[in-house]
């Protein structure tokens, strides 16, 4: 037998079937979306990042790491597991429109999910509703990496589509939670507390046992994540955990020194990620402010602040535990604790004007149409300028390569040396520009990988780096100057 799961009675939610006409207005509105954000050209003609090559290429390419060193240092399994089906057999723009169907089908189960909730909003709104979901100014920064997350965006939009259904008794959601969390961190743990927040909001006003429990099983879950990836490693490499890699700076919890160091990281990204993002936390700040002071929405408001806690401590604990930080990007819950109190005062009231008999409009709801318009608006404006300044780029090196590899038909291509300033190259930055225009040469060459410059080659280059990108060594030999870093990296 199980037990309802449902906010204040003790029967399932009812599922009210959309309309033609919401339907049209969904898919209308994350069409618009993706037109107005760009989001079409990343999904045509993608920028990738460089380590989401090995996600793209088949086994032993050269240049690019194997997929195994990811299970190893992330106990990314899934992702080896879809790379093995299908990356592997695609091409970077099939990768990026899969990526962008999904996160548009996540989109959708958002949104579908904060209806059923019960909020009722008319039709522009909602479309603002829709819209502020969609330009997450976080989300946009994982676009390019569509070989590696196309699995994690794929899974969390079924999970949001079977959250109705799951929140119909405890044992499903229990069982949905587990399963959600697990395949988070088997693919990309951060899309585990989407999914914990929008459950939370899903249930409503559930009594505070449930929610802790279903807190509780979210934390379990990832406990049970983390143990069938270092189980995996295990069985199949020996190693009973990860291997973490060095640039992400380990400091094992071992003393009190530690301890300190950790802590001292976990603050130093927390104000880094709020700097860069102060206007979603304002925002957020007041819609938490106007529903803490309306008895209709403080009780709900309060539970979901409860999975915003758990999130970030989770988050906290990691660091604390290991010394590695969770780069803002990916921490995606952020942009919700914006946009999801201000959802909530469009939770429906039964208003009555004494006079007329008719429904009215709570004031509370007149805020949070500006604040979903600020969302809105200052999403699509931060996904304008992030795809606009990658694509920039990715012209930028894509003209590069094909001037370099150009040759009259029937002859050779020429052989490809490259050049990179020495006070850049050992960067991390240096690093991640040198890989991605030489994935761009390899595009070009149907596979073949340019080679740093040597000696006299070396030499030529930087004494015209300044003027020249593409210069020619001899009659079978070009040389590459890599550009300096662009400013969004």
């Amino acid at each position: 037998m199980t037990t309802p799961m449902t906010p204040t009675a003790a029967r399932p939610l009812p599922l009210r079937a959309p309309t033609p006409a919401r339907r049209l207005l969904a898919a209308g509105v994350v069409v618009a979306a993706f037109l107005l954000t760009r989001g079409v050209a990343q999904a045509v003609t993608p920028f990738i990042r460089q380590d989401d090559w090995p996600f793209l290429l088949p086994p032993d390419t050269s240049g690019v790491l194997p997929t195994t060193y990811y299970n190893v240092s992330e106990g990314r399994w899934l992702n080896w597991a879809w790379w093995a089906v299908v990356g592997q057999h695609g091409t970077p723009t099939t990768a990026a429109l899969t990526y962008a169907v999904g996160y548009a089908l996540l989109v959708l189960g958002m949104w579908r999910a904060l209806r059923l909730s019960g909020l009722r909003t008319g039709p522009v709104v909602e479309a603002l509703l829709g819209l502020a979901l969609f330009a997450s100014c976080v989300w946009v920064q994982l676009l390019y990496w569509p070989g590696t997350l196309t699995p994690s965006v794929l899974m969390a939009a079924v999970a949001m589509w079977l959250l109705p259904w799951a929140g119909r008794s405890s044992v499903r959601l229990g069982l949905w939670l587990i399963v959600g969390e697990v395949s988070a961190v088997l693919t990309y743990p951060p899309i585990g507390a989407v999914l914990l927040v929008f459950a939370v909001v899903y249930l409503r006003e559930a009594p505070w046992r449930r929610l802790l429990l279903c807190g509780a099983t979210w934390l379990g879950a990832f406990a049970l994540g983390v143990g069938v990836a270092y189980t995996l490693n295990w069985f199949n490499y020996g190693q009973f955990g990860l291997q973490l890699a060095k640039w992400r700076r380990p400091n094992p919890l071992t003393s009190l020194d530690a301890l300190a160091v950790n802590a001292e990281r976990w603050f130093e990204a927390a104000g880094t990620l709020w700097a860069a993002q102060w206007w979603t936390l304002l925002v957020g700040f007041v819609g938490i402010a106007l529903g803490w002071g309306d008895a209709t929405v403080r009780p709900r408001l309060q539970r979901l602040l409860l999975a915003f806690v758990l999130a970030y401590g989770l988050d906290a604990a990691q660091t604390l535990a290991t010394g590695v930080v969770t780069e803002a990007r990916g921490q995606l819950w952020t942009w919700l604790l914006a946009v999801l109190p201000v959802a909530l005062l469009l939770i429906e009231r039964h208003d009555v004007d004494p006079v007329s008999g008719a429904r009215r409009r709570h004031h509370v709801h007149r805020i949070a149409t500006v604040l979903l318009t600020v969302l809105a608006v200052g999403g699509v404006v931060t996904w304008r300028a992030d795809i606009g300044a990658h694509q920039a780029t990715r012209m930028q090196y894509a003209s590069i390569a094909e001037a370099a590899t150009a040759h009259a038909p029937g002859t050779d291509a020429p052989r490809i040396v490259v050049y990179q300033d020495p006070s850049v190259r050992e960067t991390r930055e240096g690093r991640i520009m040198a890989s991605t225009l030489f994935m761009a040469v390899r595009q070009e060459l149907g596979g073949v990988l340019p080679g740093w410059c040597r000696g006299w080659q070396c030499g030529e280059l930087a004494a015209r780096a300044g003027s020249e990108s593409v210069i020619r060594l001899a009659n079978d030999v070009v040389g590459i100057v890599v550009p300096a870093p662009p400013d969004w990296l």
